[in-house]
């Protein structure tokens, strides 16, 4: 168990210094780019100013078969997020996640109960480019709840495993004040043998960013 803790740290630590990583070329481009230009007067920035504020909404609901029972699962999912805006162009911040799962599986031997609140917490880095579009990359780690398909009386037997995403993709904003965006990202850290696909959809509402 230690050495999958210090295993599961040491990933995180790599993917938040290639966060960094990323971060620094472009903020070093946009230094070359200062340099070769004119000089302008320096205006102060207010550090309110500098913050920016987003956020999306999951709500979901589907009927299929999981692992030989009948299913109706309902998922209620909010994801807030700060950035701050390191030059005209470049942010970081904080984004987590919150997700309200309630399901009903069945077989022929009865009806199964699941409900679970999962939730998530990463860094990002996002670039605007060409006024509408931007990069987008993130490392988050998830707490999530599976079960196997096992029943302790009329309840699913569940358990809560981490799970690591990095993901690196493009989004469209809306460009307003109080604008929606866009974006799909590629999750790297998606395991082969998931049956997840690595592409992540996302859609959200943005403040001055």
């Amino acid at each position: 168990m230690f050495k999958l803790n210090v295993n599961r740290k040491m990933r995180t630590y790599l993917y938040m210094l290639l966060i960094v990583n990323i971060i620094g070329c472009f903020s070093g481009a946009t230094s070359l780019s200062a340099q070769s230009s004119k000089k302008k007067k320096k205006e102060k920035i207010a550090f309110i100013d500098k913050i920016w504020l987003g956020g999306g909404v999951n709500l979901n609901f589907n009927s299929g078969y999981y692992n030989g029972y009948q299913s109706n699962v309902f998922t209620f999912g909010l994801s807030p997020m700060a950035g701050y805006k390191l030059n005209s162009f470049l942010s970081v911040g904080p984004r987590v996640s919150f997700d309200w799962t309630v399901a009903k599986f069945s077989d022929f031997t009865g009806v199964y109960k699941y409900n679970s609140i999962d939730y998530g917490i990463g860094v990002f880095a996002r670039a605007k480019f060409l006024q509408n579009f931007f990069v987008h990359t993130e490392f988050s780690e998830l707490n999530e709840t599976y079960t196997n398909g096992q029943t302790n009386g009329n309840k699913l037997v569940t358990e809560r495993i981490w799970r690591d995403l990095f993901l690196l993709g493009l989004g469209y904003h809306s460009n307003a004040p109080i604008a929606y965006e866009l974006y799909v990202s590629y999750d790297f850290l998606e395991n082969d043998n998931s049956i997840r696909i690595p592409i992540v959809y996302r859609a959200g509402i943005t403040w001055h960013f």
